[in-house]
């Protein structure tokens, strides 16, 4: 049973860190598009190119651009 516990605590972490990234994602890709007046499947499109041309995850350019944002 305690085995059965920790799968289940580890699944929900892993799930809650999936859904903090994609809104880290979301909120990256609203800035894209009123900065740079493009539509929201192309602000994705940036932030994953982004991601595979730095070897970075999506959730760390998503960051970067949430960053210099707030400069």
């Amino acid at each position: 049973m305690a085995i059965f516990n920790t799968e289940l605590m580890v699944k929900t972490k892993v799930i809650q860190e999936e859904l903090e990234a994609r809104k880290l994602i979301e909120r990256a890709k609203d800035v894209l598009m009123r900065k740079r007046n493009v539509k929201g499947d192309e602000a994705y499109r940036w932030i994953r190119k982004r991601s595979m041309d730095s070897r970075k995850s999506m959730r760390e350019v998503a960051e970067a651009i949430l960053l210099s944002e707030e400069l």
